[in-house]
């Protein structure tokens, strides 16, 4: 609960506090105009005046009965109008305490309702427990690392300019040590970065397989995610931590004879939350800023004319020389035994012009 629904529950309280003040006067105000200690209803005169009159309003306004019964016209009166007060009085402040309570819990309940609306779908449709247990604890990991289900629902409401600042001040630094975007203008920068979404990928899951079309940029917000391969991607290449950036050089590459698929396995170890750009949004950013469109354009040829030469010669060293034209081929069954008739039909003419000379 933030300090404003407290302060809040705080004003609240105060309201009531005053409330049972004014009742206790008012009661210690009619004792003495009747007369103090002169019928039972009255206060009588013996303890603390204020507290025993505070305690009188407290029973009178929260209605909890066994009060001594008012007599005359005027007790009456002032019973009846302490009766309707309370009821007035505690119902708004009731209402006042629901309003704040609600408040404080809207976002878990709306997250509740989400997860509860999911599992209910999942129970219909017959899911494995196995998926539904991964389903549930995304709905608990993201609620608890980031209090909310989706951040872009949030920064959606505030003003442009509050936007920028939350997304200048969290990954501007980041984006600026990207090789890519060294030198492009700030404020395309500024643009990609209002563009990003956030993503809670769970243990074990990947975030892109090779071979797959690469449409999307990451950005490691917090964990860990590991380059993987080998027999059942048991191997480990290399771990990349939060602040690290990978998949760049897909949004840049033409989609043309599958440029533009993923060269390695890339897979979250523990929780990992992640920035994703789009391919879709960094071209309609790009279209306003033609100059940095060149410098991207630029640098991502020469990334892919590295890789190519490199790719180039690692196949050239694998075959030199003979190796090149490969192993002569088998001769094949069927040849090979016509082969054998007529060699030895040959021999047998040979012995028998042999014999007749």
């Amino acid at each position: 609960m933030t300090k404003a629904y407290i302060w809040r529950v705080i004003r609240t309280i105060g309201y009531l506090l005053f409330a049972l003040h004014i009742n206790s006067c008012l009661y210690y105000v009619a004792s003495a105009y009747q007369g103090i200690g002169t019928t039972k209803w009255v206060y009588s005169g013996h303890g603390n005046a204020y507290l025993r009159c505070y305690y009188f309003a407290v029973r009178t306004l929260i209605n909890i009965g066994g009060l001594p019964e008012p007599y005359t016209v005027f007790e009456i009166t002032f019973q009846l109008t302490n009766f309707f007060v309370g009821v007035f009085v505690f119902s708004s402040l009731i209402g006042q305490m629901r309003d704040v309570i609600g408040a404080a819990t809207a976002g878990e309940t709306y997250f509740r309702t989400s997860m509860d609306a999911c599992v209910a779908y999942m129970v219909t449709n017959r899911i494995p427990k196995l998926v539904q247990h991964r389903v549930r604890t995304w709905y608990n990991y993201t609620w608890a690392s980031q209090g909310m289900l989706d951040e872009s629902e949030l920064l959606e409401q505030m003003p442009l300019v509050m936007r920028t600042a939350i997304a200048v001040d969290i990954n501007l630094a980041t984006f600026q040590k990207i090789d890519l975007f060294k030198g492009c203008d700030n404020q395309m920068l500024v643009d990609m970065l209002l563009r990003l979404k956030s993503i809670v990928y769970l243990p074990g899951d990947f975030v892109c397989k090779k071979g797959d079309i690469g449409k999307e940029m990451y950005i490691i917000k917090a964990g860990e995610v590991q380059v993987v391969g080998g027999p059942d991607n048991k191997i480990v290449f290399v771990t990349l931590k939060a602040g690290c950036v990978f998949g760049e050089i897909s949004l840049l590459q033409s989609s043309a004879n599958g440029g533009n698929r993923r060269t390695a396995n890339v897979a979250a170890h523990g929780f990992a939350n992640l920035f994703v750009l789009d391919k879709k949004d960094l071209n309609d950013i790009l279209i306003h800023y033609p100059e940095s469109q060149k410098i991207l354009a630029r640098k991502g040829r020469k990334l892919m004319k590295a890789k190519g030469p490199a790719a180039a010669k690692a196949e050239g060293e694998k075959k030199k020389g003979l190796e090149l034209f490969g192993p002569k081929p088998p001769t094949p069954k069927m040849l090979r035994a016509f082969g054998r008739f007529n060699r030895k039909a040959f021999l047998e003419k040979l012995k028998i012009s042999t014999n007749m000379e």
